[in-house]
């Protein structure tokens, strides 16, 4: 019986040792809890701005796809209209180009599209004169690369 009540008490000891680290390892599993906590609370405030930010990207691509849609749709028929530019430039030469350079008083029609030509070309907005025309085409074959 001696025997067993020293093992009872040396048990007993153990046990309080042992308690101690109990208390010891319960601190710092709640102290980690509370950590976990925090960072779990801190994460959700990071997914609820990234779902704000989401949306906000969303919001802007689908702008974006409207966008090129409607720019899709208006350079389809554009096109058009730029294979017949096109095709009129091409007929022109460069001798009828030094022709029309050298009338001291072009017809009227010529007049309005050299304006035309200097503020698609050069970007004139004000100087549309004959003259200023005339400079334009001082290189005919340069003339009629450029347009």
């Amino acid at each position: 019986m001696k025997s067993t009540v020293e093992k009872v008490s040396a048990l007993q000891d153990l046990l309080k040792v042992k308690m101690v680290d109990v208390e010891v390892e319960k601190t710092k599993t709640d102290e980690l809890i509370i950590i976990v906590n925090k960072e779990s609370a801190d994460a959700q405030v990071e997914a609820d701005a990234a779902a704000v930010q989401e949306l906000e990207t969303n919001e802007c691509a689908n702008a974006a796809k409207a966008e090129k849609a409607a720019c899709d749709g208006e350079l389809a028929e554009a096109i058009p209209a730029m294979e017949r530019a096109t095709e009129a430039v091409n007929c022109l030469e460069v001798k009828a180009i030094q022709e029309l350079k050298a009338l001291a008083n072009p017809p009227s029609a010529c007049v309005d599209v050299t304006k035309a030509v200097l503020i698609l070309l050069k970007g004139e907005k004000k100087n549309h004169a004959w003259g200023n025309a005339q400079k334009m085409m001082n290189n005919p074959k340069k003339f009629v690369e450029d347009i």
